[in-house]
């Protein structure tokens, strides 16, 4: 009798509030697992948007190493351009002449390869602040010649759409 009583005062849980208990622990898991699968998808994409913006960084640093490098090469090339237009046109130098412009060509040509892109402006041409920079103004009686290239003084240079150095020019100016 004494086994009957204690059986009584302990009372087993029913089934239903067994039920009710293991829903309650599903539904928290439930929502920890979303709250770790929210957690993943933003750290994936987190990581997503850090590739994206590192090999963005990557391709803006090689192009502006690219840039750097060639700006030096480009004053060479001037130099060169220079060294050619001091020679006397003699007969004597032909071969040295013709020896530089070799040089010349095949330097640019290079750089050509490299994506570099000249800006030279012919006469007459329509003046651009954009890619082109006036060193001083030449007067002119034609009214349509006004704000239009007279010469060009140093070729321009441009690479993937950046002005390395823009095409210095005169410009025409009308007078009446």
């Amino acid at each position: 009798m004494t086994e009957i009583k204690k059986n009584k005062k302990t009372k087993k849980p029913t089934s239903s509030s067994k039920v009710k208990k293991l829903e309650t622990q599903v539904k928290k898991m439930n929502e920890e697992i979303e709250q770790w699968k929210t957690t993943a998808q933003r750290s994936q994409a987190d990581l997503i948007n850090l590739k994206r913006r590192t090999l963005e960084e990557i391709q803006t640093n090689k192009r502006k190493a690219k840039i750097e490098f060639i700006k030096k090469f480009i004053n060479t090339l001037d130099e060169l351009h220079m060294t050619k237009d001091s020679l006397p046109k003699d007969e004597q130098f032909k071969g040295w002449i013709d020896g530089i412009n070799l040089i010349i060509n095949k330097f640019e040509s290079s750089l050509i390869n490299e994506g570099l892109t000249k800006i030279n402006p012919s006469n007459e041409d329509d003046f651009d602040p954009q890619i082109h920079e006036s060193l001083s103004v030449v007067e002119t009686k034609t009214k349509k010649s006004d704000g239009k290239i007279s010469q060009t003084v140093k070729i321009g240079y441009s690479i993937e759409e950046s002005i390395i150095r823009p095409a210095q020019v005169i410009l025409l100016k009308y007078t009446s």
